[in-house]
């Protein structure tokens, strides 16, 4: 009989919650298939077996919190006794209620282990049912998901899939519901037998949907969105480090001609500005070690690399990949080092050791037009860097009035690890390196 626990993905995740079982008890399982999906303080991750054999007991079920490394089910052949239970904290043949604590000796441990972030451009989709609606040519956008917060699973795509094809329609009409993102299902069929032909899919698609009526214990005109996972362990983190931490905020302006010319000279591999400031950043960090440190209870731990998080919206909410060993990259190799972070995080396919052990976080709202904005601390760090967009601005230079194009910066500090004038100092260097932009 094999143990399988709840995978320990970084020094910084302590809980998981799973989110979903994608077996039954009694179901065969096989080793490297997704098992069971949890949702983290960083991310949602689908979690591969470690064991072949049957899923013989499930012992926590989902939407339950348990610390990593908690055995959460029991993998083995389908005749072989089981294990005393009670030392997993069930009773009998009843539900599982685990405890943390470690069990009784079994013949193995696995630890389940993590595949990829989960995330989606339309909606939350696991990658598995976004594989298979693209197998099937389902728009995922269509299919009713039956996971938590509404996310759509493997199994959806199948039913979907099932009862579409039941619905009696021409070619031509399936064709055209398909380009159109038309149900089937809810198009009524005026051709022979009820069959749905072109002309119900174009009436169907044209007319104006019926207005949903409002729930008894709904306000008209509210819309009430359940909290994911995700939001609500967002909501947590960000309460514990704005309360815990006491914030205190310095703001720079940088004339960034310097770097605006520098980027015309790296068009071989096209830095952006967030890249530019990221770089620079991590050369300040390098003179300022007190920055790059975090508040350890009974000390101050000044970390000697640079792993700098860069702040990325998703559908679902935030999510902060890290690029590691910032200190040692060249403005290239950093580049680089984004662009695959930025687009592995949109697809989905972040690893959990690629979102976790960040030391210096920027956020960057540039880009939203936004000039000037204060962020949240990102535990364990103890500094957070907040970028505004580039704007022509009148600015008096040697007694002369010149347009330049300036940058606001925001830097938000714990002021348990970092004082005023460490802060002021690390961004005056930063001011400097930007505007040098001496690469």
């Amino acid at each position: 009989m094999q143990e399988i626990v709840l995978p320990k993905m970084g020094n910084s995740v302590e809980e998981a919650e799973i989110v979903k079982w994608f077996k039954n008890e009694g179901d065969p399982v096989k080793e490297g298939e997704p098992l069971f999906s949890i949702q983290t303080d960083k991310a949602e991750v689908e979690c591969e077996s470690t064991a072949s054999g049957i899923l013989r007991r499930i012992l926590v079920p989902a939407g339950v919190e348990r610390p990593v490394l908690t055995v959460v089910a029991l993998v083995g052949g389908a005749d072989e006794a089981l294990p005393d239970l009670s030392a997993y904290g069930v009773s009998g043949g009843g539900a599982a209620t685990p405890v943390p604590a470690a069990p009784a000796a079994v013949a193995t441990v696995a630890v389940a282990a993590p595949v990829a972030v989960a995330s989606a451009s339309d909606g939350p989709v696991s990658p598995r049912a976004r594989k298979l609606a693209a197998e099937k040519g389902i728009d995922p956008a269509l299919v009713p998901g039956t996971g938590v917060g509404g996310r759509v699973m493997a199994e959806d795509v199948e039913a979907y899939a099932a009862s579409a094809g039941s619905v009696k329609a021409t070619p031509v009409a399936k064709r055209v519901a398909e380009n159109a993102g038309v149900d089937l299902r809810g198009v009524h069929g005026t051709g022979i037998g009820g069959k749905v032909t072109k002309d119900d899919v174009l009436g169907a698609s044209a007319a104006p949907a019926a207005p949903a009526a409002a729930a008894p214990d709904e306000t008209p005109g509210v819309k009430r969105i359940p909290l994911t996972p995700m939001r609500r362990i967002i909501a947590t983190r960000m309460c514990e480090s704005k309360f815990a931490a006491p914030h205190f905020y310095i703001t720079i302006e940088v004339d960034m001609s310097g770097a605006k010319a520098l980027r015309g000279r790296t068009k071989a591999f096209k830095a952006s500005f967030n890249d530019i400031v990221l770089y620079g950043a991590a050369k300040a960090l390098r003179e300022f070690p007190q920055v790059n440190a975090r508040w350890c209870g009974d000390a101050v731990e000044q970390v000697g690399d640079i792993n700098l998080g860069m702040a990325t919206a998703l559908p679902s909410g935030l999510i902060v990949p890290v690029i590691r060993r910032a200190q040692t990259l060249s403005l290239e190799g950093l580049c680089a080092a984004t662009k695959e972070l930025a687009g592995k995080a949109q697809a989905g396919k972040l690893l959990p050791d690629e979102y976790v052990g960040n030391t210096f976080t920027v956020s960057n709202l540039g880009a939203y037009g936004v000039d000037h904005f204060t962020a949240i601390i990102n535990q364990p760090d103890s500094a957070i860097l907040a970028v505004g967009q580039i704007k022509d601005r009148v600015v008096v230079i040697d007694g002369g009035i010149q347009i330049r194009p300036i940058m606001k910066l925001t830097l938000s500090s714990d002021h348990r690890v970092i004082d005023g004038s460490v802060a002021a100092q690390f961004m005056g260097r930063l001011k400097a390196i930007l505007e040098e932009a001496a690469f």
